[in-house]
């Protein structure tokens, strides 16, 4: 029995010669030159790049009317109730659940936001808000604004997190579509007194 090794030392090809020559003979029948392979890497996809959020431009809703404020309890409230526009609940092409939340304090001071939630990271983000008496949007052009936020479950008043939790999301995904998320919070609307 001879080894490929004693084949070279004899005046015969070497494992190391034989993959030369099998390398050689490959690259032979190549017609992409190392400059267009190097074009050619730069269209791949890197599946470990990181990924940008491409978010759809957020469309303003109409201003809530009180007839359609959904009521939903938030634990740690104190004296502020919360409420969602029915008509405003949308869920977008890119996952993203937009909604308009009216805060009432029981002096009766409002606050009015447009919000968009993400379910796959746990994030929100404030687009406009209504000022006391306008009858438009503001829209939200604050760094705050542009940036999204993770929700805090554990933090007084944590309305959108409530929300998330409870209505909006299902573990790391959207919970249906809108027309679902309402008349789950129209089932589960707190009595009003």
């Amino acid at each position: 029995m001879t080894s490929l090794t004693g084949l070279g030392r004899r005046g015969g090809l070497s494992a190391a010669g034989l993959l030369l020559a099998a390398a050689s003979l490959a690259l032979a029948g190549c017609k992409t030159t190392g400059k267009e392979m190097a074009q050619e890497e730069s269209t791949w996809i890197n599946p470990f790049a990181p990924k940008t959020f491409e978010e759809a431009k957020a469309m303003l809703p109409a201003p809530p009317q009180d007839a359609n404020l959904i009521p939903f309890s938030v634990s740690g409230t104190g004296s502020l109730s919360f409420a969602v526009d029915g008509k405003s609940v949308s869920v977008g092409k890119d996952k993203v659940v937009r909604y308009t939340v009216v805060t009432t304090s029981d002096s009766g001071a409002r606050n009015v936001t447009f919000e968009g939630m993400r379910c796959d990271v746990f994030e929100r983000k404030l687009y406009a808000t209504l000022p006391k008496g306008a009858t438009e949007w503001v829209p939200n052009s604050s760094d705050y604004g542009e940036t999204w936020h993770r929700m805090e479950s554990g933090a007084r008043n944590a309305y959108a997190a409530t929300l998330a939790i409870d209505f909006f999301c299902d573990a790391h995904t959207v919970a249906g579509t809108a027309e679902a998320m309402v008349r789950d919070l129209q089932s589960r609307a707190p009595r009003k007194r």
